[in-house]
């Protein structure tokens, strides 16, 4: 959450909707809880985004918007202190000092936690530093989710075919409302580019496949959210003709008139059955006709630049207690989220290929390292691949992010871990074990490197905003290309690496990507 005890003077901006008044904290002004749509309840439940109606008295945009309607299990720094509500199409915006005509680069924050939960209001989330720091329009967005965002009834209910992935129409609605209006805020409407993590990255790779958000952002950031494939529409349809049997409803009329509690408790059912990817973007032939990373590049990554890269350890969070009570190897890596595709015969041959490869001998530690690469490293692969192989100018940027949180004793890069640097929210609830704190974080590092590497990554996304490169006067950081150059972020300094893992990618590029 902002800290909002500070002296404040309440700047007001025009919008093409009506005027809203927000307030300033040390030269960024704040722009909370702004809605860029109509709220999505009643007869438009299931129904893309409507625009705003304009109002005309000057309206408070002093308080984040309500998040998503969800049932999030996180901990304290990804979740939303509001109310959560249907009504929750809304966006915030920090400027420094927003007046019109400034020019500033605009980043645009989609937040993770699959399609089914996360919240712009998540207090890691906050932009005013990132705003501040680098000079830059900051915003953030909050959009249906789960049941409400990304359900198909096309198939089913004909009259809602030309209403499907709704959480990503809200996204390019959101989107949409960038660009008429940041001017108005110091920002540029032709300097847009969109940044997120894990299920963010996820919607920001289906909206490059997504022709009606063509021409609505410049660059892109894909934070370990490298997702090659999306629903087809016959499983889209069994994940809805599950959810009506579950919920007891055959008609739109119902389903309208169902309440919150019971769409939000059938919702919890079907991804209880069928996992956490149950809700998400569905190739609806209308919204999106093909897969976004099948045989080449989507349409709209062709030539944009792109920053993409993953933690070191991303799925130790999820398995902390690996090959526990007795479960091996294969049983980790073949229930593990990502890795349904993969064959018994594949799993044994991956496993027998990293024990050689790698350093660990424990077998926890190889079911650590070979989730997070059939996860993540294998679909990040794939996605560098196809921009490689597409010819042309495909400018492309990659990271690997190895600061370790004193999270589970200090041993791994985390799955999200890079945020607070990216954000400089340094100081944050805890985030990852439940125990994490403040206090464990200055204790982990008494020569408070984690300082300098957050400016070193504040700065680089924000020249990476302003002009497509992420170099900066402290870091040279080279295109991907034939080396395979990563920039390694750690604690200590930032390096780049050539082809960092080398002999790990050889070992897995022959698989299909996991999610």
């Amino acid at each position: 959450m902002t800290d909002n005890t500070q002296t404040r003077t309440e700047p007001a901006v025009s919008t093409e909707t009506g005027i809203i008044v927000g307030f300033r904290v040390d030269d960024v002004d704040h722009f909370l809880g702004v809605p860029y749509a109509e709220p999505p309840i009643g007869a438009n439940r299931f129904r893309r985004p409507q625009a705003p109606r304009p109002w005309e008295t000057p309206r408070a945009a002093t308080r984040l918007g309500h998040p998503s309607v969800q049932t999030n299990p996180d901990y304290p720094a990804w979740l939303d202190p509001g109310k959560e509500s249907e009504d929750c199409l809304f966006l915030n915006v920090w400027t420094p000092n927003s007046a019109a005509g400034a020019k500033r680069p605009v980043l645009v924050w989609i937040h993770g936690g699959a399609y089914q939960y996360g919240s712009a209001g998540a207090p890691i989330y906050d932009g005013q530093k990132l705003a501040r720091s680098q000079d830059v329009v900051v915003v953030s967005i909050n959009h249906r989710l789960n049941a409400f965002g990304y359900l198909w009834f096309g198939d089913i209910f004909p009259e809602l075919a030309g209403h499907g992935n709704l959480g990503q129409r809200d996204l390019i609605a959101a989107l949409g409302w960038v660009r008429d209006n940041i001017s108005s805020f110091g920002g540029d409407s032709a300097n847009i580019t969109l940044f997120g993590e894990s299920g963010g990255g996820a919607k920001i790779g289906a909206l490059l496949n997504t022709e009606a958000a063509a021409g609505l952002f410049h660059r892109v950031i894909i934070q370990s959210g490298s997702q090659t494939c999306l629903l087809e529409r016959q499983e889209a349809t069994e994940v809805a003709q599950r959810f009506l049997k579950v919920l007891g409803v055959d008609s739109v009329e119902e389903l309208q008139a169902a309440d919150v509690e019971s769409l939000k408790r059938a919702t919890q059912a079907v991804e209880n059955d069928l996992g956490v990817l149950a809700f998400q973007p569905v190739i609806d032939e209308t919204l999106m006709s093909r897969q976004p990373w099948s045989e080449s590049q989507p349409l709209g990554a062709v030539g944009l630049p792109m920053m993409i890269g993953m933690t070191r350890d991303e799925s130790r969070g999820f398995i902390p207690e690996a090959c526990k009570l007795g479960r091996s190897v294969a049983d980790e890596v073949r229930d593990f989220f990502g890795s349904a595709s993969l064959t018994d015969a594949e799993i044994a041959d991956l496993i027998a290929r990293y024990r050689c490869l790698t350093e660990h001998s424990a077998d926890e530690e190889l079911a650590w390292e070979l989730t997070s690469d059939i996860w993540m490293r294998r679909s990040l692969l794939h996605l560098l691949d196809l921009r490689q192989a597409s010819g042309g100018p495909n400018p492309t940027y990659v990271y690997e992010f190895r600061w370790r949180t004193p999270a589970f004793g200090s041993l791994w890069a985390l799955h999200a871990s890079e945020l607070p640097f990216v954000f400089g929210n340094l100081a944050y609830p805890t985030a990852w074990d439940g125990v994490d704190t403040d206090a464990s974080r200055a204790a982990a590092d008494p020569g408070e490197q984690r300082y300098l590497l957050r400016d070193e990554m504040m700065a680089a996304w924000g020249a990476f905003a302003r002009s497509g490169d992420p170099s900066t006067d402290r870091l040279s950081w080279p295109q991907y290309g034939k080396s395979k150059s990563t920039m390694i972020f750690q604690t200590g300094g930032s390096v780049i690496v050539q082809h960092p893992d080398q002999d790990r990618d050889s070992a897995i590029r022959h698989i299909r990507p996991g999610w």
